[in-house]
């Protein structure tokens, strides 16, 4: 496993660094205001993307990951039936949110109608994002996580150019329309891929959606289920990003977004790797209590990658922003910690989220999940009013805490299995960590003579304790390679 997440990882950094330059480009071109316009809208397309999608570019891959397991004739058969449904559903979807915003252009918030020719142009990609993100679970239910990695790489290279050079040349005019042939450009290319490594056809003649629902009807409440989960995440995201926009002012919604951007990209470390190496062998044909143990095995180790990862921006929060934005994000820094504290949680629950979905307990982590996002919806526009952006990270965190109280006792009630003791500890340890880190050196200057040392010290004190957190065989690879480069 080790070596698979390794590989994986290292790729997820690039697509994770891709994701930085593009930010920083946007971020020194269109400044603060310009940043938090182009981030809400950002996330108005993937909301479209998520509710509309009805949840299948995701859990498809728990469909195909089964039907892979079967042969490659069903596989096939899967995969076609999928395309054609969720193409079409794309171009529904698309149409139909451009007609409404026409008709009624407050529909995503008044204070967002000066932007609606922004808007128009970003729904455009839809349909490329919804195919986008099937393409890569298609290569992930293969077992082919280092392949998967590396088409979601190009993509997002390819996305990422395509935004940077027309915000560049074009300001905020060029983004989207850039942006809108790229998708048309690598959905195309990720077609040809998947076709090279698979062997696969766009069509086939006994593949159709209709004829796969027939077949397989467990798919309609399984779709329904987990869109319920992910649009209440999508929208509640939304919900935090326009809270900000209309209270605060578009500055304060590119903090937002500069927080939210360092955060996010920490827990994208291990979200694709979660989707793409733990997501494929929870949902295939193995015994509960493997998936029990793959589930455990993997968070082991995420949680002490996250938090080692955290560290720096913990202890350098103003020459983060600086770095990655530019120094005028650099009155956010002092709220970092609280993102990565919410990320972090996050992170450890979305395990035990695909754990439930791979041990087919779809219907407790729909609703579940819900719950647990009306809560917080509900209390950010309080919680923003109250305390500004760290209100916003209190209620994404207080969805995230609410789910994480509930999972361990339906593993326990229903599945008769639990969180091994070892791994509360760590999960405790690395939580605590990070909010004590963030607490003490976000009122220590970083760069005096005290300051510099203080963290020199810490990080000292630190380090053997997240060694001895490793897992045994991550220690012993660890020892290999240092030996090798010895070598």
């Amino acid at each position: 496993m080790s070596r698979v997440l390794f590989s994986v990882g290292v790729i997820q950094v690039f697509i994770i660094l891709t994701g930085m330059i593009r930010a920083k480009v946007l971020s020194i071109v269109l400044g603060p205001a310009g940043f938090g316009i182009i981030a809400t809208i950002d996330q108005i397309v993937l909301t479209v993307v998520t509710v509309g999608g009805f949840g299948i570019p995701f859990f498809s891959l728990k469909f195909m990951s089964w039907a892979h397991s079967e042969g490659n004739l069903r596989f096939q058969t899967v995969f076609s039936s999928f395309l054609s449904g969720l193409f079409l559903l794309s171009i529904l979807t698309t149409t139909l949110v451009i007609g409404i915003t026409l008709w009624h252009p407050a529909i995503f918030g008044a204070e967002l109608v000066p932007y609606k020719s922004f808007i128009l142009v970003a729904l455009l990609n839809v349909p490329a994002l919804m195919l986008g993100i099937f393409f890569v679970h298609t290569l992930a239910a293969a077992q082919m996580p280092l392949v998967s990695s590396t088409l979601n790489l190009t993509v997002t290279f390819g996305l990422a150019f395509a935004a940077s050079s027309g915000a560049w040349l074009l300001g905020m005019d060029g983004i989207y329309i850039s942006v809108a042939v790229a998708g048309v450009v690598t959905t195309l290319g990720s077609i040809f891929y998947i076709k090279k490594k698979l062997s696969l056809r766009v069509s086939d003649p006994s593949a159709g959606i209709l004829k796969e629902l027939r077949r397989n009807p467990e798919i309609i409440p399984f779709s329904l289920y987990g869109h319920v989960a992910l649009s209440a995440y999508a929208i509640t995201m939304l919900v935090a990003r326009y809270e900000v926009f209309s209270t605060m002012g578009e500055a304060q919604a590119g903090f937002l977004q500069a927080l939210f951007g360092i955060s996010l990209a920490l827990g994208a470390i291990s979200g694709p790797i979660n989707i793409l190496y733990l997501a494929p062998i929870l949902n295939r044909n193995i015994s509960n209590e493997e998936k029990f143990d793959k589930a455990h095995e993997f968070l082991s180790l995420m949680i002490v990658i996250i938090l080692a990862l955290s560290l720096p921006f913990l202890l350098f929060p103003n020459l983060a922003l600086t770095l990655l934005y530019s120094s005028e994000f650099r009155p956010a820094s002092g709220y970092i910690y609280l993102f990565v504290f919410w990320q972090s949680m996050y992170v450890i629950v979305n395990v035990y989220r695909q754990l439930l979905v791979g041990l087919n307990d779809v219907k407790f982590f729909s609703i579940s999940t819900l719950a647990s996002y009306v809560a917080a919806v509900l209390a950010t526009p309080s919680l923003v009013e109250m305390f500004g952006l760290p209100g916003a990270a209190f209620a994404l965190s207080l969805s995230v805490l609410l789910n994480g109280l509930v999972i361990p006792l339906r593993l326990a009630a229903k599945f008769h299995s639990g969180i091994p003791f070892s791994l509360w500890v760590r999960i405790i340890f690395c939580l605590g960590v990070t909010i004590i880190t963030g607490l003490v050196f976000s009122n220590v200057e970083e760069f005096s003579v005290t300051g510099f040392l203080a963290r020199v010290l810490y990080v000292a004190l630190l380090a053997p304790l997240l060694w001895k957190l490793l897992p045994e065989e991550q220690k012993r690879m660890a020892i290999d390679t240092i030996t090798r480069m010895r070598a």
